[in-house]
């Protein structure tokens, strides 16, 4: 059976979430109700970073220790998440002692850990003088700034400090890395942000600072280390490992999760884990290829932000093979939400609070947009009058107008109760007849293309295939017009069939759309009087049955699933 583990990046609490954090959720826990509902072993992780000066400083200006403050902000994505139906399957926070022991276990492999080139220690102490942009949490280089000499994200110059760190001998897995990457193109996705890794790999790496010294609100490093003392982990190195602490790294049970059999695998980019041994330089026993009798596949897919790619698709990779541990199985880099041309961003003052958004027309609008009105993998440009253009065009107007009709209809002029004939030759005019052809051959086409497209992660896409026959059974109750079929008794085949059609569209709607939008998904399936419900369906079940209904059932009361929005626009967070 297909394992799918699929982690978000970890959101940095220095402030409350905002739309782009809950872009990035909302895809990810889309991706989870799918294999979900296809019966796939699924665990889906997300939680927050809460170590680094950047949150030492906020703290302080809050008046707060860092773990108060810390845990305040935490619960406001707790309940942000809960809002939007986000159904993680854990919620890891950086400061739980767990998280901490494990970061500690990683610095331990990488002062034993040996570079793949010259056989040096990868972890070495040095003196450092850069500038550093306390909103990225990183160093940056001349070239990495804008013309004023600032950060291109935070607009605000860099500080130039000195101080003396340890360091990852990064510079020494150009080769392992690129070699990885240009055997495994899936490995990096969409294709041009792999591209674009490429570039900077071959560019050049450069040894990076992994230790903070005096930023006490961190992860110390393990006291083991010589000159330890008064280091703590920088907040990349401690963040990124959220990934293998959250399921139980360094001990084996990790890999029920971040590994799986040849034929459990669930989806491209994965790699056979004895592929890396030979860039095991620590030698440490409990490395994932130790002990095994079968070789297992790599199998954890994270999905971040373009802005952290190099930290995911560089640093990350290279932080694993020295520790002795198999690469994800994929990186999905998405693209930002703009607003006037301005990434969402705190330092920008240009938030939206999605649960205030979400009010307009409720949560399941608000991810229906996101993922549909934004192409997965590229950047989108956010309006208030595009988003209830949106939720007013495809839900209220398509979907929910195609529901209250038909189930209006189906009361009207057959006391509720679902009809049992079925012939589409009873269509008396050319243009219904090919209308309904039409339906039925959009909703085949859909059956396909609806789960290649949420396997490919081309979520936006998946939705227009899904609301494809919606349309379609639209325009058949235009060429049929069923208000004058109903009124010849003769013509009753005709009735039941037409209304058949569209009742059958409306049930593979409702488990088409139900990763992005459950709960009004499962709302029409109770407006259908159908068994069981939407995210349970799977097979033959979820395939076009376009013929009599398979038992008699009487339809719940007609009512507005999408009621139209009206603009207004909701306060910024």
């Amino acid at each position: 059976m297909p394992r799918f583990y699929i982690t978000t990046a970890i959101d940095y609490v220095n402030g409350p979430p905002h739309l782009g954090h809950a872009y990035e959720k909302v895809l990810a826990d889309s991706l989870a109700r799918f294999h979900r509902q296809r019966d796939d072993k699924t665990f889906f992780l997300t939680g927050t970073d809460e170590h680094g000066q950047k949150i030492a400083h906020a703290a302080a200006a809050a008046g707060k220790e860092p773990q108060a403050f810390v845990d305040e902000i935490a619960k406001r994505f707790v309940s942000a998440w809960k809002t939007l139906n986000i159904s993680h399957d854990k919620f890891i926070r950086t400061s739980d002692p767990r998280h901490t022991l494990a970061v500690q276990e990683l610095f331990r492999r990488l002062w034993d850990a040996h570079s793949p080139k010259t056989g040096q220690p990868v972890l070495f102490e040095s003196d450092y003088e850069g500038l550093y942009c306390e909103g990225c949490e990183a160093f940056k280089q001349e070239k990495d700034l804008d013309a004023k000499g600032r950060c291109p994200e935070h607009k605000k110059p860099p500080r130039r400090i000195v101080e003396t760190n340890f360091f990852f001998r990064l510079s020494e897995y150009d080769e392992a890395l690129l070699k990885h990457i240009e055997a495994h193109p899936d490995f990096i996705q969409p294709d041009y942000r792999r591209n674009e890794v490429l570039s900077v790999i071959r560019e050049g790496l450069q040894d990076v600072s992994v230790t903070r010294p005096n930023v006490p609100w961190g992860v110390p490093l393990p006291e083991e280390i010589p000159g330890a003392e008064g280091h703590t982990v920088y907040v990349w190195a401690d963040a990124l490992l959220n990934y293998l602490s959250a399921i139980g790294w360094p001990e084996r049970k990790y890999s029920l999760w971040w590994l799986a059999k040849e034929g459990d695998v669930a989806g491209p980019g994965a790699t056979r884990q004895d592929e890396f041994q030979h860039l095991d330089g620590q030698g440490r026993p409990g490395a994932a290829w130790a002990g095994t009798s079968h070789p297992q596949f790599t199998n954890a897919l994270h999905l971040i932000g373009k802005d952290i790619s190099r930290f995911h698709c560089v640093l990350w990779p290279a932080l694993l093979l020295a520790a002795g541990v198999p690469l994800p199985r994929q990186v999905y880099v998405h693209g930002f939400i703009y607003m006037k041309g301005e990434k969402l961003s705190k330092s920008l003052g240009n938030q939206m609070d999605p649960v205030e958004l979400s009010k307009m027309g409720g949560p399941d609008a608000l991810r229906f947009y996101l993922a549909h009105a934004i192409p997965t993998g590229r950047d989108g440009e956010f309006t208030f009058e595009q988003y209830v253009e949106h939720i007013n065009t495809h839900l209220a107007n398509d979907v929910g107008n195609l529901a209250s009709r038909t189930v209006t209809m189906v009361h009207k002029y057959l006391e509720g109760e679902v009809p049992t004939e079925w012939d589409p030759a009873s269509l008396a005019d050319d243009t219904a007849r090919s209308a309904l052809e039409a339906l039925i051959a959009a909703a085949q086409a859909a059956a396909t293309e609806v789960p290649k497209a949420f396997q490919e992660i081309r979520l936006d896409e998946a939705l227009d295939a899904a609301l494809q026959p919606v349309v379609r059974a639209n325009e058949l109750i235009e060429r049929v017009k069923p208000w004058a079929v109903a009124k010849d008794p003769a013509r009753r085949v005709e009735l039941a069939t037409t209304l058949n059609a569209l009742l059958e569209t409306l049930r593979l709607v409702a488990v088409w759309t139900w990763p992005v939008i459950p709960t009004k998904s499962e709302e029409l399936w109770q407006l259908l009087a159908l068994p069981g419900k939407p995210g349970e369906i799977r097979g033959e079940a979820a395939k076009p049955a376009f013929g009599p209904p398979a038992a008699a059932r009487k339809l719940a009361e007609s009512r507005i699933l999408f009621p139209r929005i009206e603009m207004k626009e909701p306060a910024a967070g």
